[in-house]
């Protein structure tokens, strides 16, 4: 019996693909998880993938131009093949069809291919039944996104401590707090939900899911739906799903990490101070590089033994309290500042053997970073 009929441009079956590929299992031992699962239905046509960790579905609206179902149907494919021949394709016009069972037929202009395909009733839903509590929030996809890229950097990327390698979500009514540390540098932002009474929610979501997701999000999209129930988190933007596992574990608390009090704080242009971060680290032995306060301006040193040092020097904006010294990892600095979407910052000296506290010069951003000093002779 022949089922999936579709026709679809290339740009919108790419975009697809690109979109849930993230998620396919490589070198999973399963073989139907290095497929991308494909639903015809009379909305649209959903693409699918996942792995043990994360899920994404795409679903491309039928609106008669990008895509345009004439039968329904579902089929599992190889992700591989499927996405490298058809980015090869020079026609903008596809037909996807299944002519024989397991096997998806698909026409651009003079080039035919035919892919194996695989069982879609075996594929892993998005969907895991019924839902025994859950917590939704809204919030505004682009301020969503750049928090994401500002937490996801600092969390710890080793396996040792499980608990650190996510990100936690903790939301208090209309307050959601994120907080990301791999126990040297440390992020914290605190957002503000619009008509989100009674809310309480508190989630660890992998790092790792969560940069990926955020490359994912569009700009264009005004809200994204995020929603917490039976040990998954899901995003919904736009026709975009995606669906994370949790960490289990509770995330360290940082009411006693966070420097009550500090001895000087000095406001520098955010650009000019990540330029010569980025400058003077290409010298740094270990990375390690040196911070001097003076009474106006800020200089910045390293150095590597048998090769050279460096020192570059950038201007004070402002400067409350007595002159500092101090070491830090460079490029841990610079990654904190690239995702700062600010025009200045603020650093604040909190001695010589606490973190130094760097926060964005906008009194409307509730967002904190610190960095571990490095001890040095």
């Amino acid at each position: 019996m022949r089922s999936l009929l579709v026709e679809i441009t290339k740009d919108s079956l790419m975009n697809a693909i690109q979109c849930v590929i993230k998620a396919v299992a490589a070198n999973s031992s399963i073989p139907i998880l290095q497929g991308i699962h494909i639903q015809a239905g009379a909305d649209g046509v959903t693409f699918r993938a996942s792995n043990t960790s994360m899920t994404i579905q795409y679903l491309i609206a039928q609106d008669g131009v990008s895509v345009t179902v004439n039968r329904t149907g579902a089929i599992v494919i190889p992700s591989r093949y499927f996405h490298d021949i058809i980015r090869k394709f020079d026609d903008n016009q596809l037909i996807l069809e299944i002519k024989e069972p397991m096997i998806l037929s698909i026409v651009s202009g003079h080039s035919q291919l035919r892919l194996c395909g695989m069982d879609p009733a075996e594929f892993p839903s998005i969907d895991h039944g019924e839902v025994f509590s859950s917590t939704k929030l809204r919030m505004n996809t682009a301020l969503l996104r750049t928090s994401i890229k500002q937490l996801a950097i600092v969390a710890s990327t080793s396996e040792t401590s499980p608990i650190l390698t996510g990100v936690s979500l903790e939301c208090r009514n209309d307050c959601l707090n994120l907080i990301a540390t791999d126990g040297v540098r440390l992020a914290y932002r605190s957002l503000h939900l619009e008509n989100a009474a009674n809310n309480r929610m508190n989630a660890i979501i992998p790092a790792k899911n969560l940069y990926e997701i955020s490359k994912m999000l569009n700009k264009a999209d005004e809200t994204t739906e995020i929603e917490v129930s039976n040990n998954l988190v899901k995003f919904m933007t736009n026709g975009l799903k995606v669906e994370s596992v949790l960490i289990e574990g509770m995330f360290p608390s940082i009411k006693n990490v966070i420097p009550q009090s500090y001895m000087c704080e000095i406001s520098v242009d955010k650009a000019c101070l990540l330029r010569a971060v980025e400058c003077v680290t290409v010298m740094a032995s270990a990375q390690v590089i040196r911070l001097v306060a003076n009474a106006d301006t800020l200089k910045l040193l390293s150095k590597t033994a048998d090769v050279g040092d460096i020192q570059n020097e950038i201007p004070l904006l402002e400067m409350c309290g007595e002159e500092f010294m101090i070491s830090l990892n460079g490029k841990f600095f610079f990654d904190i500042l690239r995702n700062m979407d600010c025009a200045s910052v603020r650093l604040r000296y909190t001695g010589k053997t606490s973190p130094i506290v760097v926060l964005p010069d906008d009194s409307l951003m509730s967002s904190l970073f610190l960095i571990t000093p490095v001890m040095t002779r």
